[in-house]
């Protein structure tokens, strides 16, 4: 069923008459295919910038102006009475003397420090050390599965000590226990 729409009266048929003018009158969209525009706000953070520069150079122009000013009359009493001078130059002397003597007596506990330490007897004996490390070596070929390899590394050994080289095996006079085949 078809829908019916109530005619219009009075003042809507004015408005609708208008609208179909307009409707008559619209023209087709134009493209604007130039370079684009640049929007009023887009340089707005350079203005900043720009600005607050212009002001710090206005304030550094008041101030050289001010100095210059001062300079000229010599308003500003800035110079050190004799006896503030006198006073501050003895206070400066006194504080390198001070620190003069407490050096000279930390220098002095130092050194008794190191007599003292010195002076004491060494806890550890290294030639008990040199008799137990060659007691073990001993007990070490002696547990070996192939003295064969000791026996080798003695010739080796003499041979470098005779030649006046290092031997072959690293240099140490010991034999590591990695290196050495042992019974397992």
């Amino acid at each position: 069923m078809a829908r019916v729409r109530p005619e219009r009266k009075g003042y809507d048929v004015i408005i609708y008459q208008q609208h179909v003018d307009r409707l008559k009158k619209m023209q087709p969209p134009t493209v604007d295919s130039g370079p684009p525009r640049e929007h009023p706000l887009s340089n707005k953070r350079e203005m900043d910038k720009r600005r607050e520069f212009l002001n710090i150079e206005f304030d550094n122009k008041l101030m050289l102006e001010r100095l210059a000013k001062v300079i000229q009359n010599k308003s500003i009493d800035n110079e050190i009475h004799h006896s503030v001078d006198m006073h501050a130059k003895f206070k400066k002397k006194l504080g390198v003397t001070q620190k003069r003597v407490q050096m000279q007596k930390l220098t002095v506990e130092n050194q008794r420090i190191l007599k003292r330490i010195q002076e004491v007897p060494p806890a550890y004996n290294h030639l008990e050390w040199e008799e137990d490390a060659k007691r073990k070596d001993h007990i070490k070929r002696c547990m070996a599965l192939y003295p064969e390899y000791y026996e080798r590394l003695d010739k080796e050994k003499a041979a470098a000590k005779a030649k006046g080289t290092a031997p072959m095996t690293g240099g140490s006079s010991e034999v590591k226990d990695s290196e050495a085949p042992s019974r397992q």
